[in-house]
């Protein structure tokens, strides 16, 4: 059987610390458990419930192995990224959920990668913290679209990329708070559906217009949901460089040359448009994800992947996984 790696699941830890971080973070999360499931509380409101497939290790690889799954790579829920706190706490919030990554990877060092979370609302300390994910293992780093409202291409994050890139950890883009969610206040349901996607592909644009790609070549950056709207955008982008002689020559290569070296999962939902990121907009480059354990989730990777028409299922199925997170 071909090996599959999922690069796209996310890990909530069956309970989190206490102490006088509550108080000054109003919020810290915390968690209402039941046997086999439980719900998170932010701000005293119910945020998600959730089951102990987020947490219990065994439950995990039971799945995997009904689905055919050789790895995941563990990520935490988005909103565990915490940008919201100010620096020391979010520092303690990411300390703790490496921290549980680290242990379930111990688990099952053969099933598990890690993508562990730092404080990016100071990106110099979250650049120091990129040695302990190292140190510990962890193929790299879970960020979101923005930062508190601040895309990815702003030059206050250029110390992190460098330090990525020199410690060769992989950068994984999941969306977040997505920019004018705002607007969507009458149907908060197209936030994760519609917005999400948006948000993701104007990190990635972002990125490209600020040059990151040209100053950090060898830094591995992954974008969830396919990248989400990230081809119409490219396009027109790729349009501006061509207008602007090449963003006053601040671009050598076009838009769509360093999209293309970008990563992005499979999880688009409609074989034919997987089918041509991976042999048009990006070959080579994109690994299968599922969203695990969410309702969202793909439920069939294995299957979803082999109704694509592409030629390169080894590489969808792990070889781009396994550049990505660094794995011999």
């Amino acid at each position: 059987m071909t090996r599959l790696i999922d690069v796209h699941t996310h890990i909530v830890p069956n309970s989190f610390p206490n102490g006088p971080r509550i108080g000054l973070e109003p919020r810290w999360p915390c968690m209402v458990c039941e046997k086999d499931s439980a719900e998170i509380l932010i701000e005293g409101k119910s945020f998600r419930r959730l089951d102990s497939r987020s947490w219990d290790v065994e439950r995990r690889i039971e799945d995997m192995d009904r689905a055919g799954i050789t790895m995941q790579a563990l990520s935490p829920m988005p909103e565990l990224l915490s940008y919201w706190f100010e620096p020391k706490a979010g520092l303690d919030m990411c300390m703790w959920m490496n921290q549980v990554i680290a242990e379930m990877i111990a688990k099952a060092p053969a099933r598990f990668s890690g993508l562990g979370i730092v404080p990016l609302q100071d990106p110099g300390l979250a650049a120091k913290s990129l040695s302990m994910l190292k140190a510990d293992g962890f193929a790299g780093v879970q960020i979101g679209s923005n930062i508190n409202g601040v895309v990815l291409g702003d030059s206050r994050f250029e110390e992190f990329y460098a330090e990525a890139e020199k410690l060769g950890l992989a950068i994984f883009v999941h969306a977040l708070h997505p920019i004018g969610a705002d607007r969507l206040a009458e149907s908060p349901d197209l936030i994760p559906f519609a917005a999400f996607p948006l948000d993701t592909a104007l990190s990635a644009i972002s990125i490209i217009r600020a040059g990151v790609p040209v100053r950090y070549p060898m830094l591995r950056i992954g974008y969830s949901h396919g990248g989400g709207a990230i081809v119409p955008l490219i396009h027109r982008l790729t349009q501006g460089w061509k207008l602007t002689q090449s963003f006053a020559g601040e671009l050598p290569e076009t838009p769509q040359h360093y999209a293309a070296r970008f990563f992005y999962d499979s999880l688009v939902y409609d074989s034919g448009y997987l089918g041509y990121l991976e042999e048009e907009f990006a070959p080579g480059q994109i690994f299968a994800g599922t969203d695990y354990p969410y309702a969202i989730m793909e439920g069939d990777l294995r299957g979803f992947l082999g109704s694509t028409s592409t030629k390169n299922m080894d590489s969808l199925s792990y070889q781009a996984a396994e550049r990505f997170l660094g794995i011999a």
